[in-house]
């Protein structure tokens, strides 16, 4: 299992996502105590099946057969622990302490197809660790937006005709990588091209894939960040009237939203009482790059501004620049779960970009 490690990361991870992928998630009954009792590694081993408890287990033996230090913990995946005394666990977890003498979280249970080795769907998290001693209550770090970044950069060109012709990409890491990657992971490998082709066809019904290219195995998600290459073409794109063509920029229209779960936080509240959460925290930049027929002139320049906060921001514009326009966005979600009070900087940058999504780039000749 540990053939081509070289650090104690690689043999961590090796391990993780050895259990992860190898060990199918289905609960057996096996008695008294069955919900909190862990199971032991042979029998894991040999079953291939259970559940978190059981995945953990395996991971711990694992660990500790290669020289490490590690031990079960306790969380409540996707909620909180309150001040009270309850049972209020209902997921199991790894831990393992490594050179620099602190604890590491590994959860074998979340990160299939993920490019990790704790969850980042978990940040902001009650935990509890089962070390000798004992340990305190604890809350999973944030994952800072880099690590789950989405970005979608393309060129193309606008015909007289109102023809679209042109070629993008679509990179993306972390929980971000797993959601792009999901419509190969949780498909059929024959459904792959229909999938990547629903991407476009959900914006506009009369798009042409003319090439794709996701690598030759886009499920294994430990080579490599997911990077998808699509070039198009689409008839009657851009409504064409006299002297006159309007467009909405391919890429501002939500293109690969599964990347994009802060798009279907509803803005309609101008506030919140309470704390709200997205799946994790995200960085996205989208920048395209439009060839325009000569003659034209873009008739008002969009400068979508900035919104600047602590717990989310945006940047966006639409520019002409001789015969090209130019549209970048670039947006900051800080975390995964966030207070009331982080509401009208996380309203402002999902509105910027709903609305980006919206508005059209009238051309005039």
């Amino acid at each position: 299992m540990l053939k081509g490690a070289k650090t104690e990361g690689d043999s961590i991870s090796l391990l993780t996502h050895w259990v992860a992928d190898n060990m199918r998630y289905s609960g057996i009954s096996m008695g008294p105590g069955e919900g909190f009792t862990l199971h032991n590694a042979q029998m894991n081993f040999t079953d291939r099946c259970g559940v978190c408890k059981d995945k953990a287990s395996l991971l711990i033996a694992f660990l500790r057969a290669a020289g490490f230090e590690s031990y079960p913990a306790m969380t409540m995946a996707g909620s909180r622990i309150e001040d009270i005394p309850a049972d209020q666990f209902n997921h199991s977890v790894t831990v393992v302490k490594l050179a620099d003498g602190e604890y590491h979280l590994l959860d074998p249970t979340w990160v299939p197809f993920v490019r990790e080795l704790w969850s980042s769907a978990e940040q902001q998290q009650n935990y509890l660790m089962g070390v000798p001693g004992g340990a305190d209550l604890m809350i999973t770090p944030i994952s800072p937006p880099i690590n789950h970044y989405l970005r979608i950069n393309g060129t193309s060109t606008l015909l007289t005709d109102g023809t679209l012709e042109g070629e993008f990409t679509v990179a993306a890491e972390g929980q971000t990588d797993a959601s792009i990657r999901g419509i190969f992971t949780r498909a059929f490998k024959s459904e792959w091209n229909k999938n990547v082709e629903k991407e476009l066809l959900r914006i506009n019904p009369k798009a042409e894939i003319i090439e794709m290219d996701y690598g030759k195995n886009p499920i294994d998600h430990m080579a490599a960040p997911i990077l998808i290459k699509i070039k198009y073409r689409i008839p009657d794109y851009a409504f064409v009237g006299m002297n006159e063509m309007a467009f909405v920029p391919l890429l501002s229209k939500k293109i690969f939203s599964r990347g994009m779960s802060h798009l279907y936080l509803n803005t309609g509240l101008e506030e919140r009482k309470y704390s709200f959460r997205d799946r994790c925290s995200r960085l996205v930049e989208i920048n395209e790059t439009i060839t325009i027929p000569e003659g034209y002139t873009y008739l008002n320049e969009v400068d979508a501004g900035e919104s600047k906060g602590k717990a989310a921001s945006y940047q966006g514009s639409v520019s002409q620049l001789g015969n090209s326009i130019a549209m970048k966005q670039k947006i900051v979600l800080e975390k995964r779960i966030y207070e009331p009070e982080d509401w009208p900087d996380v309203r402002a940058a999902v509105k910027a970009q709903n609305e980006m999504a919206e508005t059209p780039v009238v051309l005039v000749k």
